[in-house]
């Protein structure tokens, strides 16, 4: 009780000190929250609301969470830990609430609310696929949004840990692996080679990025809750990508080798590609609450600028991205044709 007392108090003197900025930020969210409805709408959003609460960080070290249950979204920075907005920009919000969100369509398609709800935090605790479904359902109309959440998640993260240089020309493409990655969508490039050169050019801004939660880069494709522990879709366990974050590190350090930590993966049932011709990731998410005609406009503009970038880059990322979307628009156009 003294516990939750004391983060109370710190919370209301954090939402004192930070007033203004709160303000303008929790404005920042709500607008975001209403373009989100512009393409993804459902009666279930009009009840909620969007509020700033400080504690959310203390107990979950989570900037933005959704509460099903009390029909809120709640955000938390800036507080006295953080003393910056974590998702600035409002593409980011839009990201994060329509990701948030997200979780609800997840709960519907596979989940009971009412009777079956504690299955869907049990898989959300053992596995990272409700968090690549939530992501993949985002990406069906805001694909831009979902890279840009993981792009200004990682830069806060390290921001949070006094690591601020910039990563310079690995940036772009370790945010669209890792994207790939928490889409649960394909993937071909060597991702071991690649954050080799990476920890050897910036290896100060490499190692805080080993802090961070993100290594999503080596997850496998998505799947519905039946396939969590089917060894041909990849690693989905969050214990095992724990696991490899220690192996990239022992890797980059030259304790280990690259045939080495391979037959780790290999193990572990790393896989980023999809082995299995007539298995498509994009489909272990439903369409509900989708507005097809917005989100294949969208859609049609976000591929072209991959395609764009493919063609200038000697990564396999951009392409993938390109290819991830195109799957995804050709779902959409197949259910919108059977809708007219």
């Amino acid at each position: 009780m003294m516990l939750k007392a004391f983060c109370l108090q710190k919370g209301f003197m954090e939402e004192k000190d930070f007033s203004r900025q709160i303000e303008k930020i929790k404005t920042e969210w709500y607008e975001a929250f209403k373009l989100m409805q512009k393409y993804y709408e459902s009666d279930v959003f009009k009840s909620f609301k969007i509020e700033y609460d400080a504690s959310t960080w203390y107990q979950f070290k989570n900037p933005a969470l959704i509460y099903p249950a009390e029909r809120e979204m709640r955000f938390s920075t800036p507080n006295s830990h953080i003393n910056f907005d974590y998702y600035p920009s409002p593409l980011s919000k839009l990201g994060i609430t329509a990701h948030n969100f997200a979780y609800l369509a997840d709960i519907e398609e596979y989940y009971d609310y009412e009777n079956n709800f504690s299955m869907f935090l049990w898989e959300q605790k053992e596995f990272i696929t409700p968090l690549q479904r939530a992501n993949l359902r985002a990406a069906h109309f805001i694909p831009d949004a979902v890279v840009e959440v993981t792009k200004e998640g990682l830069r806060s993260f390290l921001k949070t840990r006094s690591e601020e240089k910039e990563m310079d020309s690995y940036e772009e493409p370790i945010v669209i692996i890792e994207t790939l990655g928490l889409m649960g969508m394909p993937r071909r490039d060597d991702i071991l080679k690649f954050f080799k050169e990476m920890s050897e050019d910036i290896e100060s801004a490499f190692d805080k990025f080993l802090e961070t939660p993100y290594i999503f880069s080596f997850a496998g494709l998505a799947t519905p809750p039946a396939l969590n522990e089917d060894k041909k879709y990849g690693i989905r366990r969050r214990e095992e990508l724990t696991y490899v974050k220690i192996l990239i590190g022992r890797y980059v350090r030259d304790e280990m080798g690259y045939e080495e930590i391979s037959k780790e993966l290999e193990k572990l049932g790393y896989a980023t590609k999809i082995e299995d011709s007539g298995y498509k990731p994009e489909d272990s998410v439903d369409l509900r609450w989708v507005k097809l005609d917005y989100a294949m406009e969208r859609l049609k503009r976000i591929i072209s600028e991959y395609e764009h970038k493919a063609s200038h880059s000697s990564y396999y990322c951009y392409a993938d991205m390109a290819d991830a979307l195109r799957r995804i628009y050709e779902k959409e156009r197949t259910a919108y044709r059977s809708y007219i």
